[in-house]
């Protein structure tokens, strides 16, 4: 990850979410994302290609707060988690074109793989921390893993989803959330918290 502060990082995001919507991804060049945030090039350094796909998706993290007001002590794990991710996928729709754009290839290519499955697993982190749940530490980081592989296939999922549609995304983080609350429990953090048993009456 680059050093580049938070409010550059954001512009860099957004100016790569609009080369990519013009032009094949593999053609965008650094002064292309200059032009599009705005900015001088040197502003940009340290930066590179792949900060920039980082920073567009810090774009569709952010959004996951989007109109949170806190943990609803209400809903089980399994739902805030489900809303939580959802907001992320509506946030990248309007963003469809350009992130299949910067996603050509990246089946065929280990190393592209690698770098997003890392960045589904600090999306994991994030929604995660919205919810309430350690992500932090050793169960946190199992837990955040799992769920990495959770947000993957609901993006595969949404590849395949109709413009403005979220039906197959929508069913499978929902399918892979209930098998997961189902093979782990509140061991992995899925499971909705079970109250305590009344006290057996005295005789």
């Amino acid at each position: 990850m680059s050093m580049l502060d938070a409010q550059k990082r954001a512009a860099l995001g957004r100016a790569a979410l609009q080369a990519a919507a013009a032009k094949p991804w593999r053609d965008v060049t650094l002064f292309d994302l200059a032009d599009a945030a705005g900015a001088p090039a040197q502003d940009l350094y340290p930066a590179s290609m792949a900060d920039a796909a980082d920073a567009a998706e810090e774009f569709f993290d952010r959004a996951m707060a989007a109109d949170m007001r806190g943990v609803d002590a209400e809903q089980s794990v399994r739902d805030r988690l489900f809303d939580c991710i959802m907001r992320r996928f509506e946030a990248m729709e309007p963003h469809r074109a350009a992130i299949a754009a910067m996603e050509v290839g990246q089946d065929r290519d280990p190393t592209a793989l690698a770098a997003a499955h890392q960045r589904h697993v600090r999306a994991a982190k994030w929604a995660l921390t919205l919810c309430g749940l350690d992500a932090d530490y050793m169960s946190g980081q199992a837990r955040a893993q799992g769920l990495a592989v959770i947000i993957g296939q609901a993006r595969l999922a949404w590849r395949g989803d109709d413009a403005g549609d979220f039906a197959k995304t929508m069913a499978s983080l929902d399918k892979n959330l209930r098998r997961a609350e189902e093979m782990f429990g509140r061991f992995a953090g899925f499971g909705a918290k079970k109250t305590d048993e009344p006290p057996a009456e005295q005789t």
